[in-house]
Order: C-alpha cells, then sequence, then structure tokens
C-alpha cells in the first residue's frame, strides 16, 4: 500500500488544471473537506450530473465555470414540475430504495469494490434529475425577485420570498413528522421523561416506548437517510444513528417553546403579511404584474425542498453499499471500523479485498491528514478571479440569490453584514455550530450561527431565535427554512462562523441583514 503525507499543503491547482480559469468551490453544499471516497462520489456527480470540470485539493471540491447544467428539450416540452412529480421522483425513489434493499453479503469483498465506480455513476445519473429541472423552475423565481427588487426596493427580494411561502413541501413535512412523534412521546410520561433526560437506551422498556419506536422507524424509512450535509458521506445517516433525531425530540419535550408545529403554522401568516405589504405599496400594473410572477413561481419552495430531500437520499443511500464492503474488509482484518472504508478510494478498497495487509496504517495516516484538513479555510476560487460582469443574467441571478455570492464584508469589527432572508429581529446568545453532532448545545432562544444548513438541520429553526450563516441568498435552504419557521434570518455573511464569538450576545436584523455583536 502507498503512503500519503500528513505535511499541510497550499492551495494551488493541481497540474493539468487550467489556472487562467476560474475554479469555484461550492460552498453551500461542500463547503467541508472530503475524505477520498467522497471524492471520488461527488468527483462522479459533478461531472456527469453537473456536466463539469472538477478538482480536488486538500480534500475540497472546485469546479470549472461552475454553474447548473441547462435543461433538456424533454423538461422543457413536459414543465419542470409535472416531470418532476410524476416521472424523475419516482425514478430517484425506486434508485435509492433498490439500492439499500440488494443483498450485497454474497458479493466477493473485491467484486464489491469493483461494482462501486458504476454505483456511482447510477447515482450521478439519479442526481442529474434534481439539476435539469432548476432553471425552469427556478428561473420564474429569479424573475420574480429581480422584478420586485425594482419596484418595491431594497426589500423586495424578501417581500417576494416570504409571498412563497407557507405551502406544503419536504422539509416542513419532516419537520411535522418529528412534531407528531414529540406530541406521541409526550402522550407517554415515561417515554418522555427518557427522552428529556438522554435515555435512548431505556425506551423499548418502558410503558409506550415500543410504540414510539415503531412511529420512529417508520419516519426515519421516509426521512432517515438524507445526510446531515451534502456530501458528507462518512457521517451516519439517522436511520443508521437515532440519536440525533432523538435528541431533538428531547429538547421539544424539555421547553414548551421547543416544537416545530407552532413555528410552522406562522410561515402562512407572514405569506398573508408580506402580501398586504406589496399590496399596500403597489397598484395598477406593478402589483398586477409582481402578482401574477409569484402565481407562476408558486411551486418554487416545493421543488427547492423536494429536490434537496432527495440529492440527501440518494448519498445517503450510497451508504449502504460501501459498507456492506468496509465490513467484509474488516472482517478480514483490513479494515478497524466499516466507515473506514471512507478513507480509501474504490482501486484501494479493491486492493485491500486481496491483500488486506497495511491498510489500516494507510488508513490512519488519511484520518491524520483528514483532521488537518478539517482545519483548513480554503479560498471560495481558486485560478483566474471570477469575472461575475460577462456572466449571462440567469446565471449572475442564481450565484446573487442563490449563493449569495457579492456581499462585502463590514470593517466594523462589531458587525457583519450579509443578506436578508427572514424578517424581523431576534436578540440572543450566539451558539456556533458546526456539524448536528454539536445540535445539542442549541438552547430555545440562542442564535444558530453556521456554515449552512441542509434539511435535516430543520429542526434547529424550531429552538432557535434566529439564524446566521456563511453562505446563501434570499432563495437558500436556510432562508427558505427561517421563513417557514418564521425566525429573523441573515444568510451569506462569509464571516459569521469565524468571527462571532461562541456564546456572544447578537442582535439578528433579518430585514437588514446585519448581526451586532454586543459582547
Amino acid at each position: 500500500m502507498a503512503t500519503v503525507s500528513t505535511e499541510r499543503p497550499s492551495f494551488e491547482l493541481p497540474p493539468g488544471c487550467d489556472p487562467n480559469a476560474s475554479w469555484m468551490m461550492d460552498a453551500m453544499h461542500f463547503p467541508r473537506p472530503l475524505p477520498l471516497l467522497s471524492q471520488e462520489i461527488l468527483g462522479t456527480t459533478l461531472r456527469d450530473a453537473f456536466k463539469l470540470d472538477v478538482t480536488f485539493v486538500n480534500g475540497f471540491g472546485y469546479a470549472r465555470d461552475y454553474a447548473p447544467p441547462p435543461p433538456t428539450a424533454e423538461v422543457m416540452e413536459k414543465g419542470a414540475v409535472p416531470i418532476w412529480e410524476n416521472e424523475f421522483v419516482p425514478r430517484i425513489a425506486e434508485f435509492c430504495s433498490n439500492i439499500r434493499r440488494a443483498d450485497y453479503t454474497a458479493i466477493p469483498a473485491a467484486e464489491l469494490a469493483g461494482r462501486l465506480p458504476g454505483i456511482f455513476r447510477d447515482a450521478a445519473k439519479a442526481f442529474e434529475y434534481t439539476m435539469i429541472v432548476v432553471f425552469p423552475f427556478m428561473g420564474p423565481t429569479l424573475a420574480a425577485v429581480e422584478y420586485g427588487e425594482q419596484v418595491l426596493g431594497a426589500d423586495g427580494p424578501l417581500l417576494v420570498g416570504s409571498l412563497l411561502q407557507g405551502y406544503e413541501n419536504e422539509t416542513s413535512a419532516a419537520g411535522w413528522g418529528l412534531n407528531e412523534l414529540g406530541n406521541l412521546a409526550a402522550g407517554f410520561p415515561e417515554v418522555a421523561a427518557a427522552l428529556r433526560e438522554g435515555r435512548t437506551e431505556d425506551l423499548a422498556g418502558v410503558n409506550g416506548g415500543p410504540e414510539f419506536l415503531s412511529r420512529l422507524d417508520a419516519y426515519l424509512a421516509d426521512y432517515g437517510w438524507r445526510l446531515d450535509d451534502w456530501a458528507q458521506m462518512h457521517v451516519p445517516t439517522w436511520a443508521e444513528d437515532h440519536s440525533t433525531p432523538l435528541r431533538l425530540i428531547g429538547s421539544f419535550l424539555a421547553e414548551d417553546t421547543g416544537s416545530p408545529g407552532a413555528s410552522i403554522r406562522r410561515s402562512g401568516e407572514l405569506r398573508e403579511e408580506a402580501e398586504r405589504e406589496v399590496r399596500s405599496r403597489l397598484s395598477g400594473q406593478p402589483l398586477e404584474q409582481l402578482m401574477g410572477m409569484i402565481a407562476v413561481a408558486r411551486p418554487h419552495v416545493s421543488m427547492s425542498e423536494g429536490r434537496a430531500r432527495w440529492q440527501l437520499t440518494i448519498a445517503g443511500s450510497l451508504r449502504v453499499p460501501i459498507l456492506a464492503l468496509g465490513q467484509r474488509l474488516q472482517a478480514a482484518g483490513a479494515l478497524e471500523d466499516p466507515n473506514d472504508a471512507f478513507y480509501l478510494g474504490a482501486e484501494e478498497l479493491e486492493r485491500a479485498a486481496a491483500q488486506p495487509a497495511g491498510t489500516k496504517d494507510l488508513v490512519r495516516q488519511r484520518k491524520d491528514l483528514f483532521a488537518s484538513q478539517l482545519a483548513m479555510t480554503p479560498p471560495p476560487f481558486l485560478g483566474a478571479p471570477p469575472a461575475m460582469e460577462g456572466l449571462p443574467p440567469e446565471v449572475l441571478s442564481v450565484f446573487k440569490r442563490f449563493f449569495g455570492l457579492g456581499i462585502e464584508p463590514s470593517a466594523d469589527g462589531g458587525l457583519v453584514r450579509g443578506n436578508p432572508a427572514s424578517g424581523g429581529t431576534a436578540r440572543g446568545r450566539a451558539r456556533v455550530i458546526r456539524s448536528l453532532d454539536d445540535a445539542d448545545r442549541l438552547e430555545p432562544g440562542d442564535i444558530l450561527v453556521c456554515t449552512l444548513t441542509a434539511p435535516p438541520w430543520t429542526p434547529l429553526f424550531a429552538i432557535a431565535a434566529g439564524v446566521v450563516t456563511d453562505t446563501g441568498g434570499v432563495i437558500s435552504h436556510s432562508a427558505i427554512c427561517a421563513r417557514e419557521f418564521a425566525i429573523p434570518c441573515v444568510v451569506g455573511t462569509q464571516i459569521g462562523t469565524s468571527v462571532i464569538p461562541d456564546g456572544a450576545m447578537v442582535t439578528v436584523d433579518g430585514d437588514a441583514g446585519t448581526v451586532k455583536i454586543e459582547s
């Protein structure tokens, strides 16, 4: 087995990458380094589903000319929403189900390792379905946001975003599911006490415990295979490790205000408030045009959150064959833990199946290297500076409204500036959360400060008084969820997690897009 260096290299493009091109790190989805096998999976996905050139530097993925792929003729002919709901979602669901149900036990380890690249390509095809609908469904929303800013002023994008909220979507459905589990647990005092006190190992033996656990299993069959964060495939899903959802339910039970239900109901009220505000400021043709654009864009939140749910589920489902291989290699003495398979490439896994000796040492070195990469702060671009002015208007709008690019960090050390994402103000203790492993550190009334959020993070919005993210624009996932839960939110600060001290008192102004650090 080859060895790897644990020295910390600089952020330079590898040989063969055009240094005159702009290579962008998608911090909205891939803000953290990845172990080697996850790099191979993400690389296959970006090349096949996004049609991009991609490279990895210190574990971080960079893509040339980053942009969603254009829609196919079939999507344009049938329409993004109908083809997504009627054709693409069933295909994706079938792929995820099949890959999780397959019997890998009879396949020799080396053969299973050899099959992995093909499985990754099949996953990329499933992922492509989530991408070729992007411009058709997002285009009307971006047009409405841009027009809203034109006729309403600086707060137009936020008002337009609020007008699209309060409708059924996958993320709110997942929140309601946890809410119902909390209500069920509350009806069994022994279950509720065990969850509040973190005695989750006692649940099966207390009154009501079996019924609660059965309902939890049904919930996780629907939503438990989502990754906590995009591309973090080395992290177990909720379906494998129930500790995170159980901790979240326990936190709901511990506080009267800690349930998603009441917060989600508020989003419909906010939509109505936003419409009254728009109608008080516009009339005639501008009002008619804006409301017509809103009607066309109405499926946006449902489409956006549905895509996110299935993207994370595709990636989470890939853990099943990888762990099946990891278990075989552990039994052969090649790995200490099945999850260690993520620190080797597919070819290395195939060699490890044939010759286990030395693999554990290589994995330890890779883990040391990965630990050093986790401490790095990567630049958002490599190569030539991005030329935003040369981008097509629709791509520029995606970068601004979804990725949140273009915000200049404040020079005032006590003020963090970002994109207004959900209106209102909130004052509370900042709690910097970098992964859901730290979710239990967030208490009711705290301000959630994080790099980004993904759908499994949504229950934290029921606990937090406000949200601040490093990445994202007014139609990003974090913005959508904050509006669903009716809490102030500032996104795309770039520096929030770096400059806001954990535990500091801060005031979040979701209308102005600012965070004031008070102490």
